[in-house]
């Protein structure tokens, strides 16, 4: 019995190929059709859901704009208005002219303007503290807790870093879902770009600074930078000079607020860049070290 068995079996396995065979070649036809279904019933839950994820970033980011345009708006002096304005401009005219040629490296670009403004509004609020990268989503949260982002900054920003991730990473999506990212995207920027915010430009790198206040010692081991700080919305500008032993400091550059603790210098005088009459630098005042702004991304990278 236990050889018929064997035979039953050893018959099967020979038998099996045939018939898997002769099924596929009669329903060939029925069985490509059904693969078909299902291959597009796939991608067109895919093109559904990444749909609604790109509305739901659109209005979002609607939402931003709209929040910070509510903002309560700084008096903002016209020569500031100006200065500002091209530099925001050309961000985002290089990620549209990116646009024109490939929407994908656009997103790409626009991704690293994003991330690249979020870490200097960190730093120029003083709250980078000397590290030298952040990803978004770390430095969202960050702004979040520190400043108080309107109520949309932070999920518009996570919903434009999903579809982003889909959409280079995934392979999901054509060229037109991608450039209603890239819109969205830049409504983004633009609405961080507008936050109220105190910037501080080096005005002369290095000045030398005296123990007297005739200016006849100078005090060792240390220089004065001058910053030209601009109040939020520019409303007004000032000179400040603080202490510093740090020589990376180039004229016209927007540098990081950022202080070394440790080490702290008496009081000083210097001669006024524009009076030229001697007055009272600090009367005590801990070292200046701050980064320039521009070259916050690029150390991370």
């Amino acid at each position: 019995m236990s050889e018929f068995a064997t035979l039953l079996q050893a018959i099967a396995a020979l038998l099996w190929p045939i018939f898997a065979f002769t099924t596929l070649l009669i329903f060939r036809k029925q069985i490509v059709e059904l693969l078909k279904r299902l291959k597009r019933g796939k991608l067109l839950g895919q093109e559904i859901e990444l749909n609604e994820s790109l509305e739901a970033l659109n209005k979002s980011a609607e939402s931003v704009e709209q929040e910070v345009a509510a903002l309560p708006a700084p008096v903002t002096s016209q020569t500031t208005a100006i200065e500002q304005a091209p530099q925001e401009e050309d961000t985002v005219r290089l990620v549209l002219s990116e646009a024109a040629k490939s929407p994908k490296a656009a997103l790409i670009l626009l991704a690293s303007e994003l991330e690249k403004l979020a870490l200097q509004i960190l730093a120029s609020t003083g709250h980078l503290q000397g590290r030298r990268f952040m990803p978004i989503r770390r430095s969202i949260e960050e702004l979040q807790r520190t400043l108080g982002l309107p109520a949309h900054v932070q999920s518009s920003l996570n919903l434009f870093w999903n579809a982003r991730n889909r959409l280079v990473h995934g392979g999901e999506g054509t060229d037109e879902d991608i450039l209603r990212a890239v819109d969205s995207g830049i409504t983004i920027l633009k609405s961080l770009q507008a936050l109220p915010r105190e910037t501080n430009i080096v005005y002369e790198p290095s000045v030398p600074v005296y123990v007297d206040s005739g200016l006849t010692v100078e005090l060792l081991g240390a220089r004065g930078i001058i910053l030209e700080t601009t109040a939020p919305g520019g409303a007004t500008k000032s000179l400040r000079i603080f202490p510093t032993t740090r020589t990376h400091f180039q004229k016209g550059k927007q540098v990081a607020w950022e202080w070394n603790m440790q080490q702290v210098f008496p009081q000083a005088w210097y001669r006024h860049p524009v009076t030229q009459i001697p007055e009272e630098a600090w009367s005590s005042a801990a070292e200046f070290v701050g980064r320039h702004l521009d070259e916050l991304h690029r150390d991370g990278v």
